[in-house]
């Protein structure tokens, strides 16, 4: 537990699973005296193991970050699954701030950056997601008179509609340098990921630390002075 951190309650529910509250201390947006507080959220998914769901936010602002962490060491993977029909929306997806999605019809990849989020949903929830952001981003295309970016952004629409409605397929990847990133289904397939694709994939928020006296911390300072 952090400085300032103080845990104002423990709810432990055979179904929802453990959830705590946190009091983190004030607000470093706002400034709100005591007003930033974190809820983890530790439950169990069906043939896959504990997840905690972690979201800070303040009481005052609104300000609002979530993250999902596997409670289990798990190694980095790729997870690929092909959607052909509407079941297959329903495969879970696991997605820390370290996770890279890629939906591969369409060209769309979502990647970690400063302000990334975690959650836990379903494919159908991923789609709605690049769903609304499409559609932020195609009205501003359209106010600046970008007519062939308008284009572009109607054709994935459609195409994510098709998606939902099992006339068109998509190939859904999810990667994880971490570890902390899955899809949970029966037709997921996955595999390790490479130390060339681990090294070419965003940790977001997050950096690997190399404890010292290792190899790998050797090589970094050797790298470093010369």
């Amino acid at each position: 537990m952090l400085m300032g951190e103080k845990k104002e309650k423990v709810n432990v529910n055979p179904e929802l699973g453990e959830v705590q509250v946190i009091n983190l201390g004030d607000c470093p947006i706002c400034g709100g005296k005591g007003t930033l507080k974190a809820i983890q959220h530790i439950h169990e998914i069906p043939y896959f193991g504990k997840v905690m769901e972690s979201t800070i936010y303040c009481e005052k602002c609104g300000y609002r970050n979530a993250d999902v962490m596997i409670l289990e060491d798990r190694p980095p993977k790729l997870y690929t699954v092909r959607v052909e029909n509407e079941k297959d929306l329903f495969t879970r997806v696991v997605r820390s701030k370290s996770g890279t999605i890629e939906l591969e019809e369409i060209g769309v990849k979502i990647e970690p950056g400063p302000a990334a989020e975690g959650f836990i949903t379903n494919i159908e929830g991923v789609l709605e997601r690049v769903r609304e952001t499409l559609l932020m981003a195609r009205e501003f295309r359209k106010q600046e008179g970008d007519e062939e970016a308008v284009k572009k952004a109607d054709e994935i629409l459609e195409y994510i509609e098709e998606v939902k409605e099992g006339k068109k397929p998509l190939t859904v990847k999810i990667a994880d340098p971490l570890g902390n990133s899955a899809l949970i289904g029966e037709k997921v397939k996955s595999r390790l990921l490479t130390e060339e694709e681990i090294k070419k994939l965003s940790l977001g928020p997050y950096k690997i630390v190399e404890p010292e006296g290792t190899e790998e911390a050797k090589e970094r300072g050797e790298e470093r002075q010369g």
